[in-house]
């Protein structure tokens, strides 16, 4: 690829990925796109993932660490300021990207300038990195967003300069996307690409603690954000059904019910999809990365 192509920062935050770290910067490295920086940035890790990432030898990785746990609104703003790229590239540590997400996403930013950002559908992996389900990419109505959050936020692509002057608050946690998104929804461009060019660890890896938090912090942009664009009635539907989400997932964990907490009514992953991606993850295992492979 030419080198002239813009600088892509991809930003990978994290606290205690664990052995998912592994696939997550090998999915980086496996990129058919090359101009591109990692910033990884540690949340107070004290698993051993920031003594695996600053083994990395490679001069477009860059690993920074002060020690704390200050979450995760903190840290994607800290990428913001870190970050060199035209562009700027969200990931989750236990996600993995596509090999073609980077080069796919700045076609299209490069081919429609007046586009702020652009997002992607995504496989959905369990914990052995298995194929369950897929999230086509669509674009969300505003009152989706505010319900569910519409876009998917880690495969987020976004001009730098666009980036930094829609900055995330720490107000909102576990759902500080759903903000940003519902915040900037009126103002921006947020395109979507329906393949599915990211594979998001879903099914096994889900929370309960955090999606309580999350369903509490989402109850609130509702209120701040709802009457005002989908109006009052639709706000206390809104908040009535995130109170019923919240009650979900208590029942469920403490009865260990199998599959409330995964619950979302996903697609089944397509027969024609398949073998793409297996190819693409048997490609993303394959792909070495400088001082992890050596010795």
């Amino acid at each position: 690829m030419e080198r002239n192509t813009p600088l892509v920062t991809v930003g990978l935050p994290m606290y205690n990925p664990g052995r998912f770290l592994d696939l997550a910067v090998r999915s980086v490295f496996a990129q058919t796109y090359d101009n591109w920086e990692l910033i990884i940035l540690d949340d107070g890790s004290t698993d051993g993932s920031l003594e695996l990432a600053r083994r990395i030898r490679d001069p477009r990785v860059n690993v920074f660490s002060d020690g704390k746990n200050r979450g995760l609104p903190y840290r994607l703003n800290q990428i913001l300021d870190l970050a060199s790229g035209q562009f700027i590239a969200r990931m989750d540590a236990d996600d993995l990207m596509h090999p073609e997400r980077i080069e796919r996403q700045v076609k299209h930013l490069l081919a429609y300038p007046e586009a702020d950002a652009v997002t992607t559908g995504a496989i959905l992996i369990d914990r052995e990195n298995r194929p369950m389900a897929l999230k086509p990419g669509q674009k969300p109505s505003l009152l989706e967003v505010l319900r569910r959050g519409g876009y998917l936020h880690p495969s987020l692509m976004a001009r730098a300069d666009w980036y930094r002057k829609h900055r995330y608050s720490e107000a909102y946690p576990r759902a500080e996307d759903r903000e940003f998104f519902v915040r900037t929804y009126a103002s921006s461009r947020i395109d979507v690409l329906k393949e599915p060019l990211y594979f998001y660890r879903w099914y096994g890896n889900v929370r309960p603690k955090a999606l309580l938090q999350g369903y509490a912090s989402e109850r609130r942009i509702m209120w701040r954000y709802g009457p005002k664009h989908v109006g009052w009635g639709a706000t206390l539907i809104l908040v009535t059904l995130s109170s019923l989400k919240s009650v979900a997932v208590s029942v469920g964990s403490y009865l260990k019910i199998p599959g409330v907490l995964e619950a979302r009514g996903f697609s089944a992953l397509p027969p024609d999809l398949q073998e793409e991606v297996r190819r693409a993850l048997e490609r993303i295992q394959a792909t070495p990365v400088p001082g992890w492979n050596e010795g």
